[in-house]
């Protein structure tokens, strides 16, 4: 996958809102000198010390949206620790260190495909990215299929809509669209069928695996952007591996291991062991 991808820069960004846009889902909006994200890249935050104890890692977040020429990017993520709630209470006008952007972008759909996107959970903001990148100019027209436990859990329709003209929701309760899994809505988006399919797709690992296989089993192309604990986030600790499912064809200093946060997070689906 050849790209020209931004420099990664280390500064300090300014919090210019935090507004809560679904249960426990927070949207924080930094002003970033030279704000160059990819859709599919992520950065890393530290934020300010939290009653005393001073975050040691800074935390990934995927991008949700960039403005470069007003140098903005929004982040959303749920409280789910320490590191999440500093962020949270970060004030307006306060600042947090800031890495990247990291890693890889997700691949530009070929002209006359049909950009399929499939999120569940935290994993929708990189979609949400990716989707309203690729509508621009009316390149393409994508699909968004997203997931989430409960109605409370989805995001609004402000944030889903500048990505696509067509989103479909599921529940894990019924409690809003289509009762089960997101990838019973792709079955039947794919069954539909749409014009030379590609998905794109982040969220829980078992969600991705499950999006993998079907799309494997009809012959679609698929990308995944996955979601692992790491520490430094450009390679060297080495603390976010996968296994390759390719092992015998990419020869690495890590055996058949890859490292999400320089070799990926995007990954063709096909190289990944699930």
């Amino acid at each position: 996958m050849n790209q020209t991808l931004p420099a990664v820069v280390d500064v300090a960004a300014r919090v210019t809102a935090t507004t809560e846009v679904a249960e426990a889902f927070f949207q924080t909006r930094l002003q970033v000198p030279d704000a160059a994200v990819e859709p599919g890249q992520f950065i890393q935050l530290r934020p300010r010390p939290l009653e005393g104890t001073y975050p040691y890692l800074r935390m990934p977040l995927s991008v949700s949206a960039v403005d470069r020429e007003r140098g903005l990017v929004d982040v959303l993520y749920e409280l789910v620790g320490p590191k999440t709630v500093a962020l949270r209470r970060v004030a307006v006008g306060d600042e947090v260190g800031f890495l990247g952007p990291l890693g890889n972008r997700f691949p530009e759909p070929a002209t006359g495909t049909t950009p399929i996107l499939v999120g569940g959970g935290i994993g929708v903001p990189p979609l949400i990215y990716l989707g309203t990148t690729l509508r621009t100019g009316g390149r393409h027209d994508p699909i968004l299929v997203v997931g989430a436990r409960n109605a409370g859990k989805h995001l609004p329709d402000t944030l889903l809509d500048p990505a696509s003209a067509d989103v479909r929701r599921a529940t894990d309760d019924g409690s809003l669209g289509h009762a089960g899994f997101v990838t019973e809505l792709l079955t039947d988006v794919l069954e539909a069928g749409p014009a030379a399919p590609v998905v794109y797709t982040c969220g829980p690992h078992a969600m991705m695996a499950a999006v993998a296989r079907l799309c494997a089993g009809r012959d679609v192309p698929c990308f995944a952007s996955l979601e692992e604990y790491m520490a430094c986030g450009f390679g060297v600790c080495v603390g976010c591996v996968v296994e390759r499912a390719d092992k015998d064809s990419q020869p690495s200093p890590y055996g058949h291991y890859a490292r999400v946060c320089v070799d990926g997070p995007v990954f063709d689906a096909r190289q990944i062991a699930w």
